[in-house]
């Protein structure tokens, strides 16, 4: 699979609400780093977990790829443009939950992947800038 295809069936997969889609570019073992999350998520099963427990808080989550994807290697960068309405429970890092505040909020995120022998993701890296998102959801300000 070329590094254009992986990411869009990973869009795809997000934009459809299919885990299963979106987890099989992840290798099994897989570990996703995400500014939001004070740890890392590790194993398909668990990134799996976690973006269903997005679609769970911002139902009309949607990515859409900005610019091209860049490829050398085994590594695959690209950015994708988010916009979601947060209309659903939140859990919190802290282990509470944020009830649904109704809020829009949009942000662009950078997400770099390295990828293993078998052209899967191992590793995923995303920056965006979460303290823009914390004040779009009101959490700080």
């Amino acid at each position: 699979m070329t590094p254009d295809e992986l990411v869009t069936r990973a869009i795809d997969g997000f934009n459809h609400r299919d885990a299963a889609a979106y987890t099989a570019v992840f290798a099994q073992d897989a570990v996703m780093h995400d500014p939001f999350f004070p740890e890392p998520t590790k194993g398909r099963e668990e990134i799996a977990a976690l973006v269903s427990g997005v679609w769970g808080s911002f139902s009309d989550a949607r990515w859409e790829l900005v610019g091209p994807v860049v490829a050398a290697d085994d590594r695959i960068a690209f950015v994708v443009a988010v916009q979601m309405t947060h209309d659903g429970p939140m859990p919190m890092p802290d282990g509470t939950i944020m009830d649904a505040t109704g809020e829009r909020i949009s942000f662009e995120s950078g997400v770099f992947w390295t990828l293993d022998d078998d052209g899967l993701v191992a590793e995923e890296r995303g920056y965006f800038d979460a303290t823009a998102v914390a004040l779009q959801l009101g959490l700080v300000g």
